[in-house]
């Protein structure tokens, strides 16, 4: 019985020793397959805007200028020639990429992009207009929230969800047109907008969400549609 115990116990220990190079070769494995990654993307700073720049999938994202904060009047490419001498186009703005940026008056957002991230351009109280093109289909989580300055803004038909937060505490705001592509409010997307007086909600929106309209003290009447089967708490408190 002795030599049982002692053979197990000596087998259980190959067996742990070769679960453990098993686990390291997964993690040198994962550790490869990431740099890998990386090694496709990098950072470049071209003509005064900072984009990531993916030579894989042959695409470049706007991202957050490191240590000072993008401002004046800005026009994006819609492509942009990288170190290693290709064009890339310009597909998405990154989260944050213009978040605080208060000296921003003005920003062209070219056709080539179809994404703008979380915060985008959150807090950017010296922006008052701005037109999201037609190849925009995806606004972000507190996309423009706290932009008091913004006074006008125009919605592509791709768009078809305005996001959590979208518009919140967006204080000019006094009108905005929904396009009939959307089908839905998010949580807040428009809470303490104080200078909304109106706004259409179209026949294709299903849901408002929680706190939608939430403090909205311009807003003399509303309608909402046969369409809405969804209201969420405190929509319009």
């Amino acid at each position: 019985m002795i030599i049982n115990r002692s053979f197990s116990s000596s087998l259980s220990n190959k067996e742990r020793f070769g679960s453990l190079k098993s686990l390291v070769l997964l993690v040198v494995i994962a550790i490869l397959a990431t740099s890998n990654s990386y090694a496709q993307a990098s950072f470049e700073t071209i003509d005064g805007l900072r984009y990531l720049i993916d030579s894989d999938a042959k695409t470049a994202m706007l991202t957050v200028n490191n240590g000072e904060k993008y401002s004046g009047y800005i026009v994006v490419p819609e492509k942009v020639k990288a170190s290693d001498g290709v064009e890339y186009p310009v597909t998405a703005f990154g989260d944050n990429a213009f978040k605080d940026c208060d000296g921003l008056k003005s920003i062209t957002i070219p056709s080539s992009v179809t994404s703008l991230g979380k915060y985008c351009f959150s807090e950017c109280s010296g922006l008052t207009s701005i037109t999201i093109p037609s190849s925009v289909t995806s606004l972000g989580y507190a996309c423009f929230e706290k932009c008091s300055g913004l006074t006008n803004i125009t919605i592509p038909s791709s768009v078809t969800s305005l996001p959590e937060f979208c518009f919140n505490f967006c204080y000019s705001l006094t009108s905005i047109t929904i396009p009939s592509s959307v089908t839905s409010l998010g949580n807040g997307c428009f809470g303490d907008c104080s200078g909304l007086t109106s706004i259409t909600i179209p026949s294709s929106v299903t849901s408002l969400g929680e706190s939608c309209f939430e403090k909205c003290s311009g807003l003399t009447s509303i309608t909402i549609p046969s369409s809405v089967v969804s209201l969420g708490d405190g929509c319009f408190q």
